[in-house]
């Protein structure tokens, strides 16, 4: 039955098209069934009618593609029906500027390609704007031809192909009929499942899915979730092609699942790829993850394609390298070690040549002064670019780049954005980049061209300004997406705020809510309940002041958040001490000052590298914390009775306000007038009429602008229609939650992820154990995002540092008192300057410097009640805390996750000190076998292992080799023994072994073959050479004296030599050129022996040649 129904939803669409607007449907089916034999698909194929009909069925084990089968069906329609240029086909459908490369390349090759990089802000407005040009060409297309496309097994589908969908839904087509039939059995992504929900929720408003029945049972070979166990070809070139291909189409995820089954092939199946390829994969895989922001995972990958990297033009490829590395830093605010790898980029590209890379490197060094654009709204000052920078981003068609750079390296000061107001035109550069960017057709970049003018008009108390931007953002971006529209609601609300139209403000912020929770962008919501709090504290309702702050602090702690893009944490707790001081709550100002100080300390005692000239942004200056902190302070001393220390804060809020202002607007009366207040108990009336003036010029400033506040601009605005209903905070709480909860479990399958690899990294019997520790303890900072970590060992008598780049000098004194710390902490420590027990560690942290700690992490491992080893780890303060794509505080998920992996490494290390303890031992125990003991040389067996390595030699060598034999019986060795003791004797054997070994040191070796009798072999034939040798030993013995000086420092008393009876030896020398095998060295050796019993039965102490 279910071949009848699934016909029948097919022939309905079919007929549909062209009469009915909305013609998407799907066909929910149970266990699996193919489309392929259907009647009614041959039929239509076969048809000539004027419909274009295609149909696609996914495979539940291969990969699907990027926007497949939409790519491949566009790509067709266009050369039967259109032909001519794609890339003006393109144009006509208005396909973004930065994506007709892409689409191009694959149209002519099937390979893509892109020139200009994606930048990681921009990263889902690309997406936006891909999946929009998809839709709008299969539209063109549809009018040309209508189009049927059927496509089965439609949960298998990329997250690309279902935007799609979904966009087609939206934006419906009479001329398009879609079938998407669906095996309700297996489900699709994880990647896929909050887009597949809004269709099929949107599909079910319309009853547009049908229920078709089964199709039999499940066969055993169809998994019922789809995952990333799914088969690739083998022919790794073309899976790489393919994955490449995924990505340049900006479908992160699915490329990404794509890398993860080649990476699994290679690294747990062993399969075999060539290096070249596998560089090639690498690159692919790190920009996957640098795009998907996974910057530890990029540095990862990065690493194992340093290790790929020949030696032949290493100079191209160790470009390539820093130039990624330096990019994944970037993103994670660590400009400094950005700025390196740029430089060492630059470096290898001018030796390779090569001029492409030399651009990258130079282009990459100017990002890097802006954070790469990632989450920042200005730079308080011009960033220098050379002229030569502009000439080769507009030679390399970096359009979006220099447009970016245009608009945020200039007219940032306060003066120029002052002049705007009368004429844009003014700000030269901002307003070039704003025209480029509307040339490219980059709205994104408009809209934020337009926020950064406003912000820097916002914190420099130009709100006339900031609000003229605004409404110019609305009119621009009102037909551009929600997200636009909600956060130009919120900077309405904060300007009118500004601008002391109090009253108006709810209405914007409140419809800005109700849009950003349907878009489920809680990180937008606790920004605008940030702001609101602000309007709360300047209508004096500050219990409202806190409870907003307290839902923006929520969002931090839940999401796991650094900040906030619009404040730092720091002001969050600075600004909750204030309103909570104003609402009568001591003990919880008390608390948010301790922890605003928690971070503020590092802003107030580091020490200012004045020679660095790369830009500081707003961010970093922390004036309006510091006014905030000062202000709050003064006021729990003033409550505590303190007057004259409050006094004294006052004094340093009013030095941090003048830098602050215009950000302090909220507060500004009230910070006057308590000022006021106070100098009037103090008596020091002379100042009132000071701060008098300033209040009552202030209020003035005020009142004209609320009169001149352009409330006209707004008429176009209509609040009603924007925003449906109202939302609640338990609905914002729990799109909080189940956001968190989200992040917790991507954040969980990374880590199970990560412990798979790091088993790999650490079960390892090959390698040293300082060389484990170094490798496994690089991956795990890499991947934590950590900045600093510390191993100490405790199993030894002497405690070992077995790990350190803290930067802290490991006394004995130091490491007796982080482990009598750690005693008392058995379940280890985790805590941040979030944290509100920070200062409980303050013991241990201040080791490595409380003001420079973020957050901190101590695992302690005990065995035996007894302290066995300690781990520390930290995130050290950032100067820039939004232009990082990982998150700073540590938790206890972390101090958990730690346990288990150092717990594995304990393991290892214990292992690989057991394999080494037991490989010395065998290594002792062949030595032994192979040695004398008495004298330290070889044995007979050991020489003939010597000799059995010299045939070995001998055998890859084409002429043989020449060799020497000298064989040697001490004279006289009799009379030590009788006359003096064996043990003389014994020191005589070493003594006389000790001058054989020194003769034949880098020549060959010795031996002793038995009893007295040694044997020397010599890499020689030539007469000469084995005749000094010889000459050479009886010169050393002669010049020992019969080891006189020996034998009386071991008896310990003077002894009687007969010269006559000094120690001496007979030498019989045999030597062949070209020897070849083990055979010819023992006949040899024979030959000798022989000469030597000659020499003996003769004149002793002389040597002979045979």
């Amino acid at each position: 039955m279910i071949e009848k129904y699934y016909s029948g939803v097919i022939e309905q669409i079919y007929n549909r098209i062209g009469k009915e607007t909305r013609n998407i449907v799907m066909a929910n089916y149970s266990n699996d069934f193919s489309i392929e034999n259907l009647e009614v698909i041959r039929r239509y194929q076969s048809n000539e009618d004027n419909v274009f009909f295609a149909y696609s069925e996914f495979s539940y084990n291969t990969l699907v593609g990027a926007y497949e089968p939409f790519l491949d069906i566009i790509c067709n329609m266009h050369r039967r029906f259109i032909g001519g240029s794609f890339d003006d086909f393109q144009k006509e459908c208005g396909v973004y500027y930065l994506h007709r490369q892409v689409l191009n390349s694959y149209y002519e090759t099937g390979e893509c390609f892109r020139e200009e990089t994606v930048l990681l802000n921009e990263v889902a407005y690309e997406q936006r704007r891909m999946t929009m040009a998809i839709a709008d060409m299969l539209k063109r297309l549809s009018e040309v031809r209508p189009l049927m496309i059927v496509i089965n097994r439609f949960q298998m589908a990329s997250k690309s192909s279902i935007e799609t969908i979904k966009y087609l839904i939206d934006n419906p087509c009479a001329n398009i009929g879609i079938v998407l039939g669906v095996n309700a059995i297996v489900k699709g992504a994880d990647s896929t499942v909050e887009v597949w929900d809004r269709i099929v929720e949107s599909l079910e408003d319309r009853s547009a899915i049908y229920y078709i029945g089964s199709a039999g049972p499940l066969k055993n070979n169809i998994k019922t979730t789809n995952d990333d166990e799914l088969y690739i070809t083998m022919n790794f070139e073309q899976s790489i092609q393919e994955a490449s291909n995924i990505m340049e189409f900006l479908d992160y995820e699915q490329a990404r699942r794509g890398c993860r089954i080649i990476e699994h092939k290679i690294k747990f199946e062993n399969a075999w790829i060539d290096e070249k390829s596998l560089r090639r994969f690498y690159l692919v895989y790190a920009r996957t993850s640098v795009l998907l922001g996974e910057m530890s995972k990029a540095i990862e990958l990065m690493n194992e394609y340093k290790a790929l990297i020949p030696e032949n033009d290493s100079e191209h490829y160790f470009s390539l390298y820093y130039f990624m590395k330096g990019t994944c830093y970037m993103y994670q605010g660590k400009l400094e070690k950005a700025e390196g790898c740029a430089k060492k980029a630059y470096d290898y590209a001018v030796l390779a040549e090569d001029d492409t890379l030399i651009f990258k490197a130079e282009l990459l060094s100017v990002m890097i002064k802006m954070s790469g654009w990632y989450n920042i709204f200005f730079c308080v000052q011009d960033i220098p670019v050379s002229d030569e920078i502009i000439e080769k981003l507009i030679k390399h068609g970096y359009r979006n780049h220099l447009a970016h750079i245009y608009i945020y390296a200039y007219d940032n000061s306060r003066d120029v954005v002052k002049q705007s107001f009368y004429d844009e035109s003014l700000l030269k550069h901002f307003t070039k980049g704003l025209e480029l960017a509307k040339e490219i057709g980059n709205e994104q970049l408009v809209y934020d061209a337009y926020q950064k003018t406003i912000m820097l008009a916002s914190t420099s108390g130009l709100n006339e300004i900031a609000f003229l931007y605004v409404i110019r953002t609305y009119e621009f971006m009102k037909g551009h997406g929600n997200i636009y529209v909600a956060r130009v609601l919120t900077s309405i609300g904060y300007n009118l705020s500004a601008m002391g139209k109090n009253e108006l403000v709810d209405n914007y912020y409140n419809a800005a809510i109700n849009m950003l929770y349907y878009l489920k962008l809680p990180e937008d919501i606790a920004e605008v309940y940030y702001n609101k709090s602000l309007n709360y504290i300047m209508q004096g309702n500050y219990k409202e002041a806190v409870h907003a702050l307290l839902v923006a602090m929520k969002t931090i702690i839940k999401l796991h958040l650094n900040s906030l893009r619009v404040c730092n944490t720091s002001k969050v707790y600075a600004l909750l001490a204030l309103a909570s001081i104003f609402s009568g709550d001591r003990f919880s100002c008390e608390r948010y000052l301790l922890s605003c100080k928690q971070f503020l300390n590092y802003v107030i005692y580091r020490v200012i590298d004045t020679t660095r000239t790369e830009a500081v942004h707003d961010y970093s200056r922390c004036d309006d914390e510091m006014f905030l902190y000062s202000f709050a302070s003064a006021m729990l001393l003033w409550h505590d009775g303190e007057k004259e220390e409050a006094f004294l804060r006052f004094e340093d809020a009013e030095r941090y306000l003048v830098n602050a202002e215009g950000n302090e607007f909220f507060a500004y009366s009230i910070y006057r007038e308590s000022r006021m207040k106070l100098f009037e108990l103090l008596g020091k009336n002379e100042l009132i009429e000071h701060e008098r003036i300033l209040l009552e010029a202030h209020n003035k400033r005020m009142h004209e602008i609320a009169e001149a506040a352009p409330l006209d601009m707004l008429k176009n605005i209509n609040l009603e229609s924007l925003s449906d209903g109202h939302i609640n905070e338990r609905q914002i709480n729990m799109l909080v939650k189940q956001h968190g909860l989200e992040k917790d479990y991507q954040g969980s399958k990374r880590q199970m992820e990560f412990i798979s690899i790091w088993q790999t990294i650490i079960d390892v019997n090959d390698q040293k154990k300082d060389t484990m520790i170094e490798n496994a303890m690089s991956n795990f900072i890499n991947h934590f995002s950590l900045d600093c970590a510390l191993i100490i060992d405790l199993h030894a008598k002497e405690p070992q540092v077995l790990y350190n780049d803290t930067g802290c000098d490991m006394t004995d004194e130091v490491i007796k008192g982080i482990c009598d710390i750690m005693i008392d902490y058995p379940e280890g420590i985790a805590t941040s300057k979030i944290a509100e027990g920070f200062y409980e560690y303050e013991n241990v942290i201040s080791y490595f410097g409380v003001d420079d700690v973020c957050s901190f992490v101590a695992v302690p491992f005990i065995k035996n009640d007894a302290l066995s080893s300690v781990l520390i780890a930290y995130v050290r303060m950032k100067d820039n805390w939004h232009g990082s794509i990982e998150r700073y505080m540590l938790n206890e998920d972390d101090l958990s996750i730690f346990k288990l992996l150092f717990r594995e490494l304990e393991y290892s290390i214990a292992r690989i000190e057991a394999n080494e303890k037991a490989n010395e031992m065998n290594k002792r125990l062949k030595q032994a076998a192979i040695t004398d003991m008495l004298t330290g040389i070889y044995n007979r067996a050991g020489m003939y292992q010597e000799i059995e390595k010299l045939e070995k030699r001998i055998s890859v060598t084409s002429g043989g080799m020449d060799v020497g034999i000298m064989f040697i019986d001490l004279d006289n060795f009799k009379h030590y023994n009788d006359t003096y003791g064996h043990d003389v004797g014994d020191l005589i054997l070493k003594e006389m072994a000790f001058v054989f070994k020194e003769v034949a040191k880098d020549r060959g070796f010795v031996s002793r073959y038995g009893g007295d009798e040694f044997i020397i072999v010599i890499e020689s034939c030539a007469r000469y050479e084995l005749e000094n040798i010889a000459k050479d030993i009886y010169a050393r013995i002669a010049e020992a004296d019969g080891f006189s000086r020996q034998i009386k420092k071991y008896l310990n008393h003077d002894v009687e030599f007969n010269e006559e009876k000094n120690i001496t030896c007979s030498i019989g020398i045999s030597y062949e050129r070209n020897v070849t095998s083990e055979s010819q060295i023992t006949e040899l050796i024979k030959k000798a022996d022989d000469l030597m019993y000659t020499v003996k039965t003769g004149e002793k102490g002389h040597y002979a040649f045979f």
